[in-house]
């Protein structure tokens, strides 16, 4: 048979069409074979080609977990499986219902009654097993998809709320070092934490934290404060060890609440310098005195009591009524009020930061206290410069997490190096001599009491904002800490030792080892006792990821809480170990 050019062209057309069938058949049946038969990750190809219509926003990747210092989880993303179906793809329900009922665990009228919705995509059921999962993925049933999605879970609920924030449903941080650190966490995108890892551990310690906010609660319940925060900070490197601040929320349900009480209170910069104003200006007099004419401490030893300076305003102190209005102010208080940090950013890796108001030009040659009616900060701002003062003249960078690499940090926020306060009569031996006259047992050292001028005393038409400060221990402080009481309606003078039950969970948190230590500790341990694989069950996920660095093991991490289960297995020689398998519940 003879055929034409053009004839066999078409032929070669014909052929060229077969093969490049045959050819898409062999793949299409390639990758429906590798996609029903991966354990790992089911359906998360076909859940991403054919179900970007539903839960798009809600199934983010995995998200890095958040820890305390010594291994608490305070949030981690949790796996979910959820079954969809896409009724107009459906075979005849009879056909397939009893069988997917079963396996889901559903009563087959159920699914029936879901079905009967009008809508594109119907979820069946949320939270199924992965084998149930492999099970209708073998059906090949055509309109039932599986869908993988992670959601935030917090298993401290509201504790420390405040500072963790929250996440939306696309998984993106909102609030708290979920949106400082979100580039951090959202990066981590399989939950595998290497060596070096991803995962974000916290300055805070749970059991300090829970008794920070157990007692800010108590002391707003006994003055009826509407809202207030407590903060304990290491005076050395500026590691905040609790931050408490009520009214707080869950973060898993933020969308509760209004978003005006979505608040941290430590970093709202409606509050006076007033518990601060006399410290610093006896200071600056005990500067200018002669240390012949020094007077002795010890007579000025635990003789605090509360002082009434004028309508509105009552300050707890070691010093007399007369000694505290015959404060002067002085030209450079502005300048010194700006060494100390205020009217600019800590640096604290928490967005939303008020930086409070300085003016460059305070009057001087009146009373101390009306020089400062009109400067305002925030807590942090007030506890990091009252550190500076007892503290080696140093202005210490706030920060709740025990790691800050700059490239994840978000624009509002910045890493900045301790830095010498510039106040050029600031002495050692002055400081010293200021710890000794404010070391108080069993009360704070400086408190103050403010409220409306109009009103003789305290109610609830008239609440008051009470501001105390300490440090601990009394020689040579490790921690400092304020507390913040908003729209009190309860004098505290009716309640004397309210306020000083706050010096029990600081000198808790004196106990904590600070980074720098804990590092040194584990580094000199790890060289002399891990020549073999350590035992790592009973561990905390955060202890045994610590380990493992330490020896230069990069870990794969399955589950959170205990380490249960290690591979390789205790006792076996670390040479050419590199990676180690650990899984927790």
């Amino acid at each position: 048979m003879n055929f034409t050019c053009k004839d066999k062209r078409i032929l070669f057309l014909f052929g060229l069409a077969g093969l490049v069938i045959i050819v898409t058949s062999f793949v299409g049946c390639f990758w429906q074979s590798n996609n029903v038969n991966n354990k790992d990750d089911i359906g998360s190809s076909l859940s991403k080609q054919q179900s970007r219509d539903y839960y798009s926003q809600q199934s983010p990747l995995y998200r890095g977990i958040i820890l305390g210092r010594t291994g608490e989880v305070f949030a981690v993303s949790q796996k979910t499986i959820s079954v969809l179906a896409r009724p107009s793809k459906l075979p005849q329900i009879d056909d397939w219902a009893p069988q997917v009922s079963e396996i889901i665990g559903l009563d087959t009228h159920d699914v029936t009654k879901l079905l009967s919705e009008e809508q594109d995509v119907i979820c069946l059921k949320d939270g199924i097993s992965v084998e149930q999962g492999l099970k209708l993925k073998n059906m090949r049933l055509k309109g039932i998809e599986i869908l993988e999605k992670y959601k935030r879970l917090y298993p401290c609920g509201s504790l420390a709320s405040p500072v963790l924030g929250f996440v939306d449903q696309g998984g993106r941080g909102l609030d708290g070092i979920e949106y400082t650190y979100d580039s951090l966490l959202s990066h981590t995108n399989v939950p595998q934490i290497h060596g070096g890892g991803r995962e974000l551990m916290l300055t805070l310690e749970k059991n300090i934290q829970s008794s920070a906010e157990k007692e800010l609660g108590e002391q707003m319940k006994r003055l009826k404060a509407d809202k207030g925060c407590l903060v304990i900070m290491s005076v050395e490197n500026g590691e905040i060890l609790a931050l408490a601040s009520k009214p707080s929320w869950d973060p898993e349900r933020f969308w509760e609440l209004p978003a005006t009480n979505i608040t941290n209170y430590s970093l709202q910069d409606n509050v006076d310098l007033m518990v601060l104003a006399p410290f610093l200006n006896w200071m600056l007099e005990q500067s200018k005195v002669p240390k012949s004419k020094i007077q002795s401490l010890d007579k000025m030893a635990h003789n605090w009591k509360w002082e009434t300076l004028g309508k509105g305003l009552v300050l707890w102190s070691p010093w007399a009524e007369q000694e505290l209005k015959d404060l002067i102010s002085y030209d450079d208080l502005s300048r010194d009020l700006w060494s100390l940090g205020f009217g600019q950013s800590t640096g604290i890796d928490l967005p939303d930061e008020g930086q409070g108001s300085l003016s460059s030009a305070l009057p001087s040659s009146q009373n101390c206290f009306l020089s400062l009616l009109d400067i305002t900060a925030n807590p942090i701002q007030i506890l990091r410069a009252f550190s500076a003062l007892i503290n080696g003249n140093i202005l210490v960078t706030p920060h709740v997490t025990l790691q800050s690499p700059k490239e994840f940090l978000t624009s509002e926020s910045s890493v900045k190096d301790q830095r010498q306060a510039k106040i050029p009569w600031l002495t050692e031996e002055l400081m010293l001599r200021s710890r000794e006259n404010l070391a108080v047992r069993g009360e704070p050292s400086l408190a103050s009491i403010r409220w409306d001028e109009q009103s003789e005393q305290i109610s609830t038409q008239f609440p008051a904002q009470v501001t105390a400060l300490g440090f601990w221990p009394e020689k040579s402080p490790k921690v400092s800490y304020i507390v913040l009481l908003d729209g009190v309606k309860i004098d505290p003078h009716e309640h004397m030792s309210t306020l000083g039950r706050a010096l029990i969970v600081a000198k808790q948190a004196a106990q904590i080892p600070l980074n720098d230590e804990w590092q040194t500790v584990k580094s000199q341990k790890t060289k002399k006792e891990f020549s073999w694989m350590p035992n790592l069950k009973g561990k905390t996920a955060r202890q045994a990821l610590d380990i493992l660095q330490s020896i230069g093991i990069s870990t794969k991490l399955k589950g959170v809480g205990t380490v249960i289960a290690q591979k390789p297995r205790s006792g076996t020689p670390l040479n050419g170990v590199k990676v180690c398998s650990i899984t927790c519940e």
